[in-house]
């Protein structure tokens, strides 16, 4: 039998204060992860799903879709103690191409930024007291911008 991977980072037993809600698209799981640590946050609890923050809004995701992600947001947002909660939509997003491409870019850009607030919206209802990061995430060559949309407080 091979032995165990072990990891080099130790086990924390205590769960991160932050939240990032964003989409499962892996060329920003290292980024997200770093713009945490540039805001303070040293580790970062996830909710990573096709179409990421997008799939809150109870008005243009599928119900049961939006049901599944609400609940898991509220569970992690209660079980872990959340204080601050990141949602992050990012351009050139497969999700919102799969279900908003043939109303082209425009189109697509401004879906993401309204469910951006709905979602925050809806946690904020859910959670006083919760700071909430909006972000819209862009490449820009090699590099990745994130654009903050705005944060609020219940």
């Amino acid at each position: 039998m091979p032995k165990p991977f072990v990891a080099k980072m130790p086990y924390e037993a205590a769960h991160p204060d932050v939240l990032a809600v964003y989409c499962s698209d892996g060329r920003f799981t290292e980024p997200v992860e770093e713009l945490a640590r540039h805001l303070g946050h040293g580790r970062i609890d996830t909710l990573t799903l096709p179409g990421g923050p997008g799939l809150l809004n109870r008005w243009s995701a599928d119900y049961m879709e939006s049901d599944m992600v609400t609940r898991a947001a509220n569970f992690l947002i209660r079980g872990h103690h959340i204080q601050e909660v990141l949602l992050l939509a990012h351009a050139g997003c497969g999700y919102y191409q799969s279900r908003h491409g043939a109303l082209g870019a425009e189109f697509i850009a401004e879906q993401q930024l309204k469910d951006l607030e709905a979602a925050a919206e809806e946690l904020r209802k859910a959670h006083p007291g919760l700071v909430v990061h909006k972000y819209f995430v862009r490449p820009d060559g090699k590099k990745i911008l994130f654009e903050e949309i705005g944060s609020s407080q219940s």
